[in-house]
């Protein structure tokens, strides 16, 4: 999935209504039906759209959509590290990297879960691959990781299951461990 995705129309009015009603049907699918095919909107990260009247009567549209960049950071986007493959120190993103990302796609994944929604598989796949990855990291918190990776691998689990009940509560139970680790180790 690349970061951005364009699409620029020109119809008239008439077909400018017809259009936002598939647009509208289309958004409660999770797609955006255009002349390039289906877009999936899962995991966007912004979707503007906008309209300019031409002088010939025809509308302008034009739709952005925006994705988060898929940082994985070497590990595997399917979730977890590559197996059999050693992480060395110097193998490892810069740390403030990695948390960077990590607080986007958390975030992400918390906005969904209020929403009463199941987060966006890209990126709850994303931040489990960044958790696994973190807990590498010597001296930023060490004593918290074997409970971080427990609770990652539940909600992974969770995830997996598609169990909204185990999802929050793995959620809180990661939101509860990172407050206490950065409490300690901000």
């Amino acid at each position: 999935m690349s970061e951005k995705r364009t699409i620029e129309l020109s119809m008239d009015q008439a077909g400018l209504s017809s259009w936002l009603k598939e647009l509208a049907e289309g958004f409660e699918k999770g797609v955006l039906l255009s002349g390039e095919g289906a877009i999936d909107l899962e995991g966007f990260k912004s979707f503007k759209l906008s309209f300019k009247r031409g002088e010939d009567g025809l509308q302008g549209v034009k739709v952005a959509i925006k994705y988060p960049k898929p940082l994985y950071f070497g590990a595997n986007p399917a979730g977890g590290a590559e197996q059999g493959q050693e992480t060395s120190a110097t193998a490892l993103p810069k740390y403030k990297s990695l948390k960077k990302h990590m607080k986007q796609t958390f975030k992400s994944i918390g906005m969904a879960l209020s929403a009463g929604q199941l987060p966006p598989a890209l990126e709850a796949q994303s931040f489990i691959a960044d958790s696994l990855l973190m807990i590498e990291y010597q001296g930023k918190g060490d004593e918290f990781y074997d409970a971080y990776r427990e609770q990652t691998r539940a909600f992974e689990a969770a995830l997996a299951a598609a169990d909204m009940g185990a999802i929050q509560a793995a959620y809180e139970a990661l939101a509860r461990t990172k407050r206490d680790c950065h409490s300690r180790h901000a």
